[in-house]
């Protein structure tokens, strides 16, 4: 390969392997000469020019593109770990002076090790608990209490995996000019227009490889549930049997639902909800099956697909990045101890104060410029925190949980209180007029001030939000729609914009056997001749029960009894139009919803026993610091509780 005078390159001899058209298990190995960073290949193609900043004419032209976009060439560039934004400007040089090769791809820039992962971390599929679908749980809730919470589930395989580091680093010329410019006495401005540029770090260490990542969205957890079990069988079955084509348990979860979607094998209830998105980043290689389901799917190919093999398919697609594993800030590239201050003073400002304040301790001194109209600092406002149903207690009939993530950040804005408020809509178009009841989470709810039917709680949650609030309301009324409303204060009075849940309570909860007795008795009351005691009895009886069970009552008695009558017609006829329609009326208050599971032909009444948390502070604040201190200032001792819900279980109903 080589005439032991570097091929005739004057700096570099590369090599790369093409597979053969005709044989893509066998390769061809072009050579061809190259030139290490700041030269460019000239016209003959061995030699080396230089480029200057002012050169002109053909001998400055572009250097050839796959030099720039080398394999792992993100581990080079800059990375921005607020925005998580990689291959920003270069910070280190990418030459090629070392053989850096691994098997099946081209020559490496220098400084990186590459390692391929081992063979039992490759093209394994993981498939994630299902969960509630929170991003449902906000705004105007999607739940039906007889399906359960929307659900979701993660799918996903990763093949051709490589762990990379840098081994040694050189910084660009670019960047070396660059940083010779500045100093301590830079401007704020002009260090923050380096890190726009270059990032605020670099990786030295990350994942590439191949990942196809699927949500599967299920309407509810029964419909989840359902097909998971329907699976099970199936495996099950074909797995003992196995005189199957093909074992279903060799088949992933994700494969089964989309031959179900296709088929429709199943009822349309069932399958029809579920919907599944997948995202591609880079090339699945040939030999993972799992990852070859994209057709099916209708999904575009993700990047990489422009492969030298037949069909268009590599024997070893290019790795892309997955997931960077470590950075470090850029500011420890400087030796300078002063521009390290300053590099390192521009960084936490742009991280935490927008670029437009100064970190002192663990707060933001905004600058002059950086003021609201009210002449409140304005650098680091606080989020705005998102309400949603609690995942964890699905709303009952006299019950709804509800839970945030805290919004304070670790430098920054303080959050003095939550807010939160709700209140019972009778239209949900009505005018925004009566704000409801208003309780603050620190003075009201963890001061123990407020009701017992309201609790709150507070735990520690996933990294990176450390905290995350919780509140159950325990004394709501049945089949009726309520909104909550949540803002946070910060430490100046300020309020954050608002978000909201509305959720309609569950219905009542029925006992279906004493509403089956009642209708057996009213029917032996109204059968043959009917006194007035009976009457009497028959009327007390049927306004003394409450509406839903009235209406469970109506129910079962013309399922029963209808051929000698359906039970409006001999109320009518037994009690009179005008006790009737008293009696009647009294299920118009039911709505809609509630009626259609009503008429279900089983109910069966449950009990779940879920935990919780309560907290309750002894320690009050003084109304003069009300808001300059922060909650997180305030320890207040947290419990676990259980709270018992009933709630009713519905078979054979068409939902809405």
């Amino acid at each position: 390969f080589t005439d032991g005078f570097n091929g005739g390159c004057e700096q570099l001899c590369l090599q790369q392997l093409v597979p053969l058209e005709d044989d893509p298990s066998s390769s061809n190995v072009l050579m061809f000469c190259g030139c290490v960073q700041e030269y460019k290949l000239a016209g003959d193609g061995r030699s080396c020019l230089l480029l200057s900043e002012n050169c002109e004419g053909p001998k400055c032209s572009r250097q050839d593109v796959r030099f720039n976009d080398t394999l792992f060439g993100e581990m080079l560039h800059g990375y921005n770990n607020k925005t998580q934004q990689a291959n920003l400007g270069q910070i280190f040089q990418m030459t090629f002076r070392d053989n850096n090769y691994i098997k099946d791809f081209p020559q490496l820039a220098d400084g990186l090790m590459v390692i391929p992962l081992p063979v039992e971390e490759q093209c394994r599929g993981i498939l994630s608990e299902p969960l509630p679908n929170l991003k449902l749980l906000s705004g105007d809730a999607q739940f039906s209490e007889a399906v359960g919470y929307p659900m979701v589930q993660q799918w996903r395989v990763r093949s051709n995996l490589y762990k990379v580091k840098l081994s040694s680093i050189t910084l660009s010329t670019d960047v070396s000019k660059v940083l010779k410019t500045l100093s301590g006495e830079s401007t704020r401005d002009e260090l923050l227009a380096f890190l726009q540029q270059y990032g605020s770090h670099y990786v030295s260490e990350a994942l590439f490889g191949s990942e196809l990542s699927c949500n599967i969205f299920f309407p509810s957890k029964k419909a989840q549930q359902q097909l998971w079990l329907q699976y099970q069988k199936e495996a099950t079955d074909q797995g003992v049997g196995g005189g199957g084509r093909r074992e279903l348990k060799s088949v992933p979860f994700i494969n089964y639902l989309l031959v179900l979607q296709k088929s429709q094998l199943l009822a349309d209830d069932m399958v029809n909800g579920v919907e599944i998105r997948c995202e591609e980043k880079g090339s699945c290689p040939s030999g993972c099956h799992l990852c070859h389901h994209q057709a099916m799917v209708g999904g575009a190919p993700g990047k990489g697909r422009n492969g030298n093999g037949r069909n268009g398919e590599q024997p070893s697609p290019i790795p892309v990045l997955l997931e960077v594993s470590r950075i470090v800030p850029l500011y420890s590239l400087i030796q300078d101890n002063i521009t390290k201050e300053a590099f390192k003073s521009a960084t936490m400002s742009s991280y935490w104060c927008a670029g437009k304040g100064d970190v002192i301790d663990n707060w933001c001194r905004c600058d002059l410029s950086a003021f609201s109209k009210d002449g409140l600092p304005s650098c680091s406002p606080l989020k705005q925190p998102t309400l949603r149903l609690a995942p964890y207690l699905e709303p009952s009939s006299t019950t709804v949980a509800l839970e945030w993530l805290d919004v304070e950040p670790l430098i920054g804005c303080k959050v003095s209180d939550y807010v939160i408020q709700h209140k019972r809509v009778e239209d949900p178009s009505e005018a925004e007029v009566y704000t409801g009841e208003v309780l603050s989470l620190m003075d009201d709810l963890f001061s123990g001030l407020s009701s017992s039917c309201v609790v709150a709680g507070k735990r520690s949650g996933d990294h990176p939000q450390p905290v995350v609030y919780s509140v159950v309301f325990k004394c709501l009324e049945p089949d009726s729609l309520y909104k909550f409303i949540l803002y946070a204060v910060d430490n100046r009075g300020s309020h954050t914009d608002s978000s909201f849940v509305s959720v309609r309570t569950s219905c009542p909860v029925v006992d279906d056997s004493r509403a089956e007795e009642i209708a057996d008795r009213v029917y032996n009351l109204y059968n043959g001749y009917t006194s007035g005691k009976e009457q009497q009895m028959a009327y007390n009886m049927l306004m003394e029960i409450p509406p839903p069970m009235l209406y469970r009552v109506q129910h079962h008695y013309n399922s029963h009894y209808e051929k000698f009558g359906d039970f409006v017609w001999r109320s009518e006829d037994e009690l009179g139009p005008r006790k009737a329609s008293l009696i009647l009326r009294r299920v118009e208050t039911i709505s809609l919803y509630c009626r259609s599971l009503l008429r279900s032909t089983h109910i069966q009444s449950r009990t779940d026993t879920m935990a919780y948390i309560h907290c309750r502070s002894e320690e009050g604040r003084p109304p003069s610091n009300t808001w300059h201190s922060s909650l997180h200032d305030s320890h207040p001792a947290c419990t676990e509780r259980l709270i018992s819900v009933q709630r009713n279980t519905y078979s054979n109903t068409k939902l809405r």
